[in-house]
């Protein structure tokens, strides 16, 4: 409670010597609410792949078994609130749009860790709030915006761990990442890899893996149990193989797939609903565009993190990973604008975990023989948001001026967006504007 309210303390402070910023930053949060809410419920059919985990979920809420090749944690969720409000299009995403709201703070708080900046944690929030695809994703009853939140908590947790409790729930929230789909796994690595390479929780990499390894179990009996079937480990394993089977063998190539290295431009984003309603003689689209700003920036931004800890160099870099002071001083410090992004090598050892989190999905896709869609670059994206949103504020501490100006444009183009990210209604000629890109379309 004392860490909340001197955070709270620190953010009103914050907004009260920016109030041009805290404008410009409300104004993206207003926004990323109403687009999430804006008629929720519509259309009563389902979008996209809706289909997979809504039809999975009614049968558990009948205590019949079914799958969708995914685990079941993501469609227990989704049916318990089905069973608390029905069976209606509202209640599917209702789901998704709470964890997507969850995801703003949980965002905020793991740029605030990484930067020890509460403007830095606004921009972020600011950030995901007014962005497309988390918006997208908090507007479908879909699974990777609820997958996005238990990896930020899980790797914000481990980050800030000192005692045995934290490495435990850290490993609850990690394991239940890799409970919604199997990539989700990959968190789990990341966790385990804080873990070892940090003298004092070294020792419970096992238990981490342990806990994690049990919730995945937990919630795949609970729902075997729960529909009449049998929790043993034995059918646990079974069902999960099989899974696991149908992932490896499945290489139909969809024509809305794309490979892993267009995911940072991008180049096939995925229209979850594209209608055209003849009472208002408008369409109405859902697409998982993010800002494009954003998007292109946030790329720009890893590259920059990643020269900031080449610079720093691997022998500087594990010592300060070990707690251990710097065996020399740094050298001369660039000029200009490189002097701005080296100005973040005093967060060194937090920045080495967000790049980790954000390697560490993406790199699951590059082997993988699967089709493969640009949602899968949700939960990199986002630590690649934690990452920009750090440099912008370093940026703003020392070019004003231009750097609020970048923040304006990047809200600008968020309402000329908002269109397509709320379902509202857009002529063909305004949707081909914002979706300039052919391949958009």
């Amino acid at each position: 409670m004392k860490r909340s309210a001197t955070w709270l303390r620190a953010a009103v402070s914050a907004i009260k010597a920016d109030a041009p910023l805290a404008v410009a930053l409300l104004a993206m949060l207003v926004l990323g609410i109403y687009l999430r809410v804006n008629h929720l419920g519509v259309p009563a059919g389902m979008k996209w792949d809706e289909h997979h985990y809504v039809d999975v979920a009614r049968s558990y809420v009948g205590h019949h078994y079914a799958t969708d090749d995914h685990p079941p944690f993501g469609k227990l969720i989704i049916a318990g609130v089905m069973a608390l409000l029905g069976d209606s299009s509202f209640a599917w995403r209702l789901a998704p749009l709470i964890f997507g709201f969850v995801n703003i703070g949980l965002i905020a708080w793991a740029t605030r860790i990484t930067f020890k900046s509460t403007r830095a944690a606004l921009l972020a929030a600011a950030f995901v709030a007014a962005d497309g695809f988390f918006i997208a994703y908090s507007r479908a009853a879909l699974l990777d915006g609820m997958i996005v939140a238990f990896a930020l908590a899980g790797v914000s947790t481990i980050m800030v761990a000192e005692k045995p409790w934290q490495v435990l729930v850290a490993a609850v929230l990690v394991g239940c990442a890799a409970s919604f789909k199997l990539n989700g796994v990959t968190f789990v690595a990341v966790a385990a890899l804080v873990c070892v390479a940090r003298p004092g929780l070294r020792l419970w990499t096992p238990v981490l893996l342990l806990v994690s390894a049990f919730v995945f179990y937990a919630q795949s009996a609970f729902a075997l149990v729960f529909t009449g079937g049998s929790g043993t480990v034995r059918a646990v394993i079974a069902e999960n193989l099989k899974l696991a089977r149908h992932h490896l063998s499945y290489t139909v190539v969809h024509p809305w797939s794309s490979h892993w290295f267009t995911w940072f431009l991008p180049l096939r984003p995925l229209a979850l609903r594209r209608d055209f309603d003849a009472g208002d003689r408008a369409f109405h689209v859902l697409v998982t565009l993010g800002n494009p700003l954003l998007w292109w920036a946030s790329t720009l931004a890893v590259v920059a993190i990643i020269w900031v800890l080449v610079q720093l160099g691997p022998r500087r870099l594990w010592r300060r990973v070990q707690g251990q002071p710097d065996a020399r001083p740094p050298g001369d410090k660039p000029a200009g604008l490189l002097a701005d992004v080296v100005a973040v090598q005093d967060r060194a050892v937090p920045l080495l975990w967000v790049l980790a989190a954000w390697t560490a999905p993406l790199a699951f896709w590059i082997p993988s023989l699967r089709d493969a869609y640009l949602y899968h670059y949700l939960p990199s994206y986002t630590f690649a948001l934690v990452l920009l949103a750090g440099l912008v504020d370093r940026l703003y501490t020392r070019r004003r001026l231009a750097t609020f100006v970048a923040i304006i444009l990047i809200a600008e183009v968020s309402f000329f967006y908002a269109p397509v990210w709320g379902e509202l209604p857009i002529s063909e000629e305004a949707l081909n504007v914002r979706l300039f890109i052919p391949s958009w379309r």
